[in-house]
Order: C-alpha cells, then sequence, then structure tokens
C-alpha cells in the first residue's frame, strides 16, 4: 500500500532548501484544489493524503509528487514512518544543471545524430550576451521560471538572470531552438535500475512556457504526432545515461523534457530533468482508464470529464476525442 501526497510545490521547496517551507496562497490553492488527482494513478488499495489529513495506515510506503525535505516533513506529520530519501542528496539532483551532465553523457553515446547546443549555467549576469536563449532558474516547476528571452534586450535579460542568480545562486542557459513540439521520455527509477514507461505528448500554455496539458493517445499514435528522427536511439542513449545519474541515488518516477526542432525534426533530448512524477504519467493512466482525449488543467471552471472535486479555483478535466 503506498501513500499518495500530491505537493506541487515541491520544486519551490527545493529552491527554498527548508523542512518548513510555506508556499504562496495561489500555489496553496493549487495543491489543494488538487490534492485528489492521484487518484488516477494509484492503486486502488492506496490511500492518498490530503492537506492536513492523517494516514490510516502509518506503515504505507510514502509516494509524494516530488520528494523534498519538505515533503518528508509532511508525510512525518501525516503519521507515515518511512522510508525517505536523504533530501540533500535530491535536491543536488533536481538542479537543472543535471541537464549539462546529461549532455555530456549523450555525446559519448554515439548517438546517430550532432547534438543540439549545450546548455550551461553561469553565476555572472555579465556573461549574458544574446537574447536568443531560454533562462531558467536552477529551481522552478510547470514552466514557472523558465523566460524566453527573445523579445528582450539583452540588458534586461542580464537583469532578470541577476534576479535569479541572487535568489538560487546561478542561472540556467539554453540555446533557443526552432522548436516543433514538445515531449517527454517517462521513467522509473526501481531497485537501482531506470524502466522506460512511455512518451508524453504536452503542449504549453498561451505563456508558452507554463503547462496547458497533455494529449492522451496509444504510444503509436503519439510516436506518428512527433514523427521523430531517431527516437528510439535517443530512449536508449537516455536510458543508459539515467543508469549512470540517476539510478543509484533515487527510486521514483522521472521524466526528461525534450523538443524536436528544426526541419530535419531532430530531437533536442536535453532540455530537463524532472526528478518527480509529472503530468505526463497521469496522461498514461487517464488514456488507460479513459480512452483517447486532452487532459486539461485550468484556472476556474472547465467543460469536460471532471477529475479532481469542484472548487471555485482550478479545473482539471479530460476532453474525449474519437
Amino acid at each position: 500500500m503506498k501513500a499518495h501526497l500530491f505537493n506541487p510545490e515541491n520544486d519551490l521547496a527545493l529552491a527554498s532548501g527548508m523542512a518548513n517551507f510555506t508556499p504562496s496562497a495561489s500555489v496553496r490553492r493549487f495543491k489543494e484544489a488538487l490534492s485528489q488527482l492521484p487518484r488516477w494513478y494509484a492503486d486502488e488499495s492506496d490511500i492518498i493524503l490530503t492537506p492536513g489529513a492523517i494516514a490510516e495506515n502509518p506503515d504505507a510506503i510514502p509516494a509524494p509528487w516530488g520528494w523534498s525535505a519538505d515533503a518528508i516533513r509532511q508525510f512525518k506529520k501525516a503519521g507515515i514512518r518511512s522510508p525517505f530519501p536523504d533530501a540533500e542528496t535530491i535536491r543536488n539532483l533536481s538542479h537543472r544543471r543535471i541537464s549539462i551532465k546529461l549532455h555530456d553523457l549523450l555525446e559519448k553515446s554515439n548517438l546517430p545524430y550532432q547534438l543540439s547546443p549545450k546548455p550551461g549555467e553561469s553565476s555572472d549576469a555579465a556573461e549574458i550576451s544574446s537574447n536568443q536563449i531560454f533562462i531558467k532558474a536552477p529551481w522552478s516547476c510547470s514552466g514557472r521560471g523558465v523566460v524566453d528571452c527573445s523579445n528582450m534586450t539583452v540588458a534586461r535579460v542580464r537583469d532578470v538572470a541577476s534576479g535569479i542568480i541572487r535568489r538560487q545562486g546561478s542561472v540556467m542557459i539554453e540555446p533557443k531552438l526552432p522548436k516543433n513540439q514538445d515531449f517527454a521520455l517517462l521513467f522509473e527509477s526501481i531497485d537501482g535500475k531506470i524502466h522506460f514507461k512511455g512518451i508524453s505528448s504536452f503542449f504549453n500554455s498561451s505563456t508558452q512556457t507554463a503547462y496547458g496539458g497533455n494529449f492522451c493517445a496509444s504510444q503509436e499514435e503519439i510516436r506518428e504526432k512527433l514523427n521523430a528522427r531517431f527516437l528510439d536511439e535517443t530512449i536508449s542513449a537516455v536510458t543508459d545515461a539515467l543508469n549512470v545519474m540517476i539510478a543509484p541515488y533515487y527510486s521514483g518516477p522521472l521524466g526528461v523534457d525534450m523538443i524536436t526542432y528544426g526541419p530535419e525534426n531532430l530531437i533536442c533530448p536535453s532540455i530537463e530533468i524532472n526528478l518527480r512524477r509529472t503530468m505526463g504519467f497521469v496522461a498514461l493512466s487517464l488514456y488507460e482508464r479513459l480512452g483517447r482525449g486532452i487532459f486539461r488543467i485550468t484556472p476556474g471552471e472547465s467543460v469536460g470529464i471532471r477529475l479532481i472535486d469542484p472548487n471555485p479555483y482550478f479545473s482539471a478535466t479530460f476532453h474525449s476525442m474519437p
């Protein structure tokens, strides 16, 4: 039996480094509104911890959305006894610089295509000399902390980067590519070994950096939709890299965000590693239970099959497709 906890504030808790992290009011509302989302991927015998709840079985295996010192505190407060990972190890592995290490390992993997430009990290905003980049906070989630700089002056880019550096110690710098589609590879680390679980096809909101929703379909249809060259080779190489980087130190779900880009529809395989459950895992479960459709999370009310209890703040809905 597992005890599921939906704690979407976890990446922010990792950024704070504190075991008693207090998220903003808007994040608390999001967490409370979607607290029952795990019922769509939990087993029937599992329990779901809502904010302030006490676990019915203290020996249930803790299964959070993501791990941090704050997540461990929440489980202990709910009466769950163990097992808990080392929070500092998880925090270090969750830093966005891990994508640089992934890029380095993929360079040595004999992929049949030239890798996209390597992402970088800087603690000095004055080093930034272009606006054709994304800058990213080392710890953030769901597109927050990601800034498309293409419509900004270099001076403004440096100002924004300086703020991120002041708060989190450094800033990640990623070249902007001519993106075609977003997608992610989903994995689970079990007993020191990485297992590939599937492909997630997602789309961003109107801001183009925040999460908008997922396409729920068969893996064959998702592959056809992506039409990405060398996809299987990429899956194999990333699996091997994660077995080196992640598997010895982390157990649980994780996703690697990627894009296809350019006229040849090549893969950029090292956009981001999310060392936690993602909405892509929810989408996989929804396809198994509800079939083909679109999974969305939106503010306020929304039409479609309700996936969570009605509340005035957010809707999680499934829109069936023939």
